[in-house]
């Protein structure tokens, strides 16, 4: 599923049709992602717990997908995290303590929540560091994760460096 925009975005149904049928084909032993991989154990049964899960407002917490997987929280954690980067599904997570948990983003509201807990663990990261480090440890290490950013993007050094446009 793209999060590109384009000069004819797909309506909300077509995507989300787009995206049951890619969750539906890992599911089912098919293959997905830019490595082409097929889902383990413990990722199909945490897919599960959240393919209908569409929306932040229609979230599952990380206990309720313990207590109906068996599986341990680092487990669960784990399986996002390869769902995202490897399958490169659209799951978002919020810390909200009342509503809290993981859905499928289907909005740019959805994908606004959990891109500002994103943010804000990042923030509370760079904290700890110019806590311990210092405040120039910190801007450097802001600047490294920058530069890391970009060359993974394939954006040339010229424009890395503000030249052409």
């Amino acid at each position: 599923m793209s999060t590109q925009s384009s000069l004819f975005p797909e309506p909300v149904e077509v995507q989300v049709h787009r995206l049951d049928a890619a969750i539906a084909s890992l599911l089912f032993g098919g293959r997905g992602g830019p490595l082409n991989l097929r889902l383990a154990d413990d990722e199909k049964a945490v897919l599960e717990m959240i393919r209908y899960r569409r929306g932040a407002a229609k979230s599952i917490s990380l206990r309720d997908i313990q207590q109906r997987t068996k599986l341990d929280p680092r487990t669960i954690k784990q399986a996002v995290r390869t769902l995202r980067l490897n399958f490169r599904l659209p799951i978002g997570s919020s810390k909200n303590s009342e509503s809290g948990g993981y859905y499928l983003m289907i909005s740019a509201e959805d994908r606004a929540i959990w891109r500002k807990d994103v943010l804000d663990q990042v923030r509370a990261q760079v904290d700890v560091l110019r806590a311990a480090d210092g405040h120039q440890a910190a801007l450097e290490a802001l600047g490294q994760l920058r530069e890391e950013l970009l060359s993974q993007t394939g954006i040339e050094q010229g424009a890395r460096n503000g030249a052409g446009a």
